[in-house]
């Protein structure tokens, strides 16, 4: 668009309004940038909902999960725990126990001094010491009572699930792992009680 002459011999200036903040052209002002603050929230959630994630993949990956077979075993006078023995056959002439306690028909086959009880009691009350694939030492009696005990066993080692419901938690107990082996006295208090429901896992 061509301006009209001015009489000095140039164009006419364009005059623009002044910013009354800025003292500059109005048009001259740069344009304003709208910043957006982020989402705080949003943030947040998407933070919350990674660390869920990585937890979930690493206990899933540890094998921490609920359907794990000796987890968390609650080691106190009444509870019930299920529990996987590991096992070769000659343990059910192998293992005994010595202790000078009684606790109802359960008894070990040994009293107090290591001598063998002058009436043992029958298998279904007969206590003796057993190791958890979880490396824990229980004493339990009933285990070779149970029907799936009671057809041929597999040659190697093997497991064997069953409901353990501990009756009390006993100190003064004595272990054989061998019937050529001593007794070794325990050291700490040990979950003592009954085993049933036992299953040889397929």
């Amino acid at each position: 668009m061509d301006l009209p002459p001015s009489p000095f011999g140039g164009p006419v200036p364009v005059v623009r309004p002044l910013d009354p903040d800025r003292n500059v052209p109005i048009a001259s002002r740069a344009p304003t940038r709208i910043v957006r603050e982020p989402d705080v929230l949003a943030r947040v959630t998407l933070a919350f909902f990674t660390v869920a994630v990585a937890a979930w993949i690493v206990l899933s990956w540890t094998g921490y999960r609920g359907d794990y077979v000796g987890a968390q075993q609650a080691w106190h006078r009444g509870a019930h725990n299920l529990v996987e023995i590991t096992l070769v056959r000659e343990d059910e002439t192998k293992l005994a126990c010595a202790s000078g306690v009684s606790l109802g028909a359960l008894a070990c086959a040994f009293d107090g001094d290591r001598h063998p009880r002058a009436v043992a009691p029958p298998d279904p009350d007969l206590l003796r010491p057993y190791s958890t694939t979880g490396g824990d030492v229980i004493v339990g009696a009933g285990l070779w009572s149970a029907a799936t005990l009671r057809r041929p066993l597999p040659a190697e080692r093997f497991t064997v699930v069953c409901d353990f419901e501990v009756v009390d938690l006993v100190r003064s107990l004595s272990l054989r792992w061998a019937p050529d082996a001593a007794f070794d006295a325990a050291t700490k208090s040990l979950p003592v009680g009954r085993l049933t429901g036992c299953t040889v896992p397929p």
